[in-house]
């Protein structure tokens, strides 16, 4: 599990939120919320992303956000929110939705660790482009890990 390490300018999304540890399924269940109210998000410019922020060692919450990239983070409809993602160097991974869940795992446990790289503070986030398709249990999705050198 060799990823690619790239750096990534900064880009915006709007979306829905939630905070917790995806103990009952919430994130799933914000795409399926998304899904129907994508056309409200106005200025969209790319690709979705589910972004991770304000991670809490402590309780193992964290806030996630499934949204739109856009390129103006005006006129955000009611019950979203808009994140900015700072420019980065980024370790990036590519996985499926049924083993997302194994491969921040390994990253976590086992490439961290064992890498030239340590994680930085920072948002880190799922990039589904325009080949995923979320029906397809093969399609390809992008697991971004902020980093530098150690």
């Amino acid at each position: 599990m060799e990823p690619e390490i790239k750096s990534k300018p900064a880009f915006t999304v709007v979306g829905i939120k939630c905070r917790g540890k995806n103990e009952n399924n919430e994130i799933p269940q914000l795409w399926f919320k998304l899904g129907p109210r994508m056309n409200e998000i106005k200025h969209r410019v790319g690709p979705a992303y589910g972004v991770m922020d304000n991670y809490d060692e402590g309780s193992g919450t964290f806030d996630y956000i499934a949204g739109i990239e856009v390129d103006s983070s005006a006129d955000i409809p009611e019950g979203m929110v808009s994140i900015d993602v700072p420019e980065q160097t980024y370790a990036v991974f590519t996985t499926t939705l049924p083993t997302l869940v194994e491969t921040y795992q390994r990253v976590c446990k086992t490439w961290l660790p064992q890498s030239d790289y340590k994680r930085v503070h920072g948002p880190e986030f799922e990039l589904y482009d325009a080949t995923f398709n979320p029906a397809d249990e093969t399609s390809e999705l992008y697991v971004y890990i902020p980093v530098t050198k150690k």
